[in-house]
């Protein structure tokens, strides 16, 4: 029931963060319109950059006095305009070129490329920094961030590890590490690094936020529950966290709980698809079937609605009984899906309402449907199952018919055991067929084993041997 109702919402600074979402995080790099204004409306920053500049001892190199110059007369000038920024690349690139150039230059050759969206080149420039100073913790940092902004996080392990272990300390960093932890689903490291985080940056809400879904991928409900609750007395009208409370309530066995808070995100104006998806499975697991429908019906034009899931919803109905819900299930998901519905999606819906139509006495109505699936596919195993009932189920059964439809069946693999049981079935009524019914249970419990038709197959058997 766990799977069937768990839900996890994927906000921003959660589980996933785009490209999108990590340029905007600090990499030790401005905007060029930041860097002119700031720079050089501040004469100790100016003074500083061009000449007096006092790296940290062992942890960031210098510049050679030639850099310096060039620096002070040829790039400094550029820097000035915001419109010229960029011609000091090829100044920094012809610096790094040359014998001896200074780890600093490949870094801020880097910076540069890194603006501008050259991560591919900005990783080379941070990787030569590195390789001159292996103790250069900002280039190390730098190019961790690159990994992360292209998603290749077990890649940004070593580097953000690297510059942390070099001093690189601070809330964010820890928090980044956490964020590859977590893409690496590594929750217990993920879960260290973000209390870290949280330690230096205790107000960080980016931080607490990740921490608490660590300890739901744990499946650590009461821990996680007590983190959500502090969070939702400071932001109470945040629709994600009454979303993961009602997971917390799923994880700790209290589904009617995670009902009662999904109704309120509802009442919030904050439901989406998969919630109320969620709401109506909680509904429909207590056998609140004309509930369920209800709420699975809102999610049909709720943000987020998918195929696949409402017409799993609608199967399910079927399978409870609930014909007349599920074919008007299956009419609306016909209406709201009908750009995107493809031919394999029509089948299904087809031999859904085939089968509804079947229980519910309108046989002729599901043969004709049938008929027409089996045209279409001939090796649609549950078709063809159905059409087997039909022939079974007529006024005058058919058998010859019914068996050929259940033996084409059984060639299909994820529909043979239930054919196997179907043709079982009419070899012990009305065919009187003990023993070959015998053969054919087994053949599907050898494919699917469930316990009620290991009983079936025990009477059968009993049977088999008076005879």
């Amino acid at each position: 029931m766990k799977k069937l109702l768990f839900l996890i919402a994927t906000v921003s600074a959660g589980a996933t963060l785009s490209a999108q979402q990590l340029q905007q995080l600090p990499i030790d790099t401005q905007s060029l319109n930041d860097l002119a204004a700031q720079m050089w409306a501040n004469p100790e920053f100016r003074e500083a950059f061009i000449g007096s500049y006092k790296p940290l001892q062992d942890v960031e190199p210098e510049f050679s006095t030639e850099e310096k110059i060039v620096l002070k007369e040829e790039v400094a000038p550029l820097l000035e305009n915001p419109a010229t920024s960029n011609q000091a690349i090829p100044i920094l690139e012809e610096l790094s070129r040359k014998p001896g150039a200074s780890a600093q230059i490949d870094f801020l050759l880097g910076n540069f490329y890194l603006q501008g969206n050259r991560t591919a080149q900005a990783e080379r420039a941070y990787m030569a920094a590195t390789k001159k100073f292996p103790n250069y913790r900002k280039a190390w940092k730098n190019l961790g961030m690159i990994y992360m902004v292209t998603g290749d996080y077990k890649k940004a392990l070593e580097p953000v590890s690297k510059s942390i272990e070099l001093g690189e300390v601070s809330g964010d960093n820890y928090g980044y590490l956490g964020v590859i932890y977590m893409q690496m689903e590594d929750y217990i490291s993920a879960e260290s690094a973000f209390r870290n985080a949280l330690l230096m940056k205790p107000d960080s809400k980016q931080w607490r936020d990740n921490l608490f879904k660590t300890m739901l991928l744990q499946e650590r409900y009461e821990e996680a529950g007590a983190i959500l609750r502090s969070m939702l007395q400071e932001d109470p009208n945040n629709g994600d966290y009454w979303k993961y409370l009602a997971n917390v309530y799923v994880g700790l066995d209290k589904p009617l709980e995670a009902a009662e808070v999904l109704e309120i995100r509802d009442r919030m104006g904050r439901s989406d698809a998969q919630s109320l998806e969620m709401l109506a499975n909680i509904y429909f697991n207590h056998s609140l079937y004309d509930v369920a429908y209800n709420v699975y019906d809102r999610a049909l034009n709720a943000s987020g609605a998918k195929f696949d899931m409402l017409f799993n919803s609608a199967n399910a109905l079927a399978a409870v009984g609930e014909y007349e819900n599920s074919l008007d299930l299956v009419a609306k998901l016909r209406q709201r899906f009908a750009t995107s519905i493809d031919k394999s999606d029509e089948i299904d819906l087809l031999v859904l309402e085939a089968s509804a139509k079947r229980a519910l006495g309108d046989i002729d109505a599901a043969a004709e449907i049938l008929e027409k699936i089996i045209l279409e596919d001939p090796m649609n195993g549950r078709a063809l199952i159905e059409l087997g009932l039909y022939y079974k189920n007529l006024e005058t059964p058919d058998l010859p018919k019914a068996v050929s439809m259940f033996e084409k069946a059984e060639n299909v693999q994820e529909y043979s055991a239930a054919a196997y049981l179907e043709h079982a079935k009419i070899l012990v009524t009305p065919m009187q067929k003990y023993r070959d019914a015998v053969r054919l249970l087994r053949r599907a419990q050898e494919i699917e084993y469930k316990d009620y038709v290991q009983d079936y197959l025990e009477k059968v058997q009993r049977v088999a041997n008076r005879f």
